[in-house]
């Protein structure tokens, strides 16, 4: 996906050089693709959550199932410039030992946040979509991932990060679960900023 965005913007540059464009219609491109890769107030918030972390989870596998526990520790960091936050954690879900690496970032045009995560627990990438409510601190995501029971093979879920403050912070993930019946809480984590 990165080298196919690189090559239709090397593409475009390309187009217009040998269309040999006026110096405005040159200036105008470089400011949208300036404006493009710059990092804003969105970014900021993504940097707030920059440092190491320990967590403690709880996740159902049903809306009265009891919750499995779990503990870890992450690390998040700014990426290529500050333009992504990458989150890298390691610990034990489901008495098994875990880790998981998610990406997310800000995409100034469409005015969302995108996110990607990929773990041991499975070979598929989830993906979601979403916005940074300012009131509750709350970045709210929606996306899918990828189910290995279900006949769909593919499950839709819903998240929140919630900035509690500079040292606290909560991730609830929630979803139909396996019946596509109603909407639990299907996760819970906790995060702890590390001394």
């Amino acid at each position: 996906m990165k080298i196919s965005f690189l090559i239709l913007v090397l593409a475009s540059l390309s187009a217009f050089a040998e269309t040999k464009p006026d110096a405005a219609k040159q200036e105008q491109m470089m400011k949208a693709f300036k404006e493009y890769s710059t990092p804003g107030a969105p970014h900021k918030v993504l940097s707030s959550m920059v440092g190491n972390w320990k967590y403690t989870s709880k996740s159902w596998e049903s809306a009265d199932a009891k919750p499995q526990e779990g503990s870890g520790t992450s690390k998040f960091k700014m990426i290529l410039g500050g333009r992504f936050l990458q989150h890298d954690t390691k610990g034990n879900a489901m008495g098994m030992p875990f880790e998981g690496i998610g990406i997310t970032g800000y995409d100034n045009i469409k005015g969302k946040y995108d996110t990607l995560w990929f773990d041991s627990m499975g070979t598929g990438i989830a993906r979601g979509i979403g916005t940074f409510d300012s009131t509750t601190q709350t970045l709210k995501d929606t996306g899918e991932y990828t189910c290995p029971i279900k006949k769909e093979k593919t499950q839709n879920y819903r998240a929140e990060w919630k900035i509690v403050d500079n040292n606290n912070m909560t991730y609830s993930m929630f979803g139909s679960g396996l019946d596509n019946g109603p909407e639990y809480k299907q996760m819970e984590m906790v995060f702890k900023r590390a001394k």
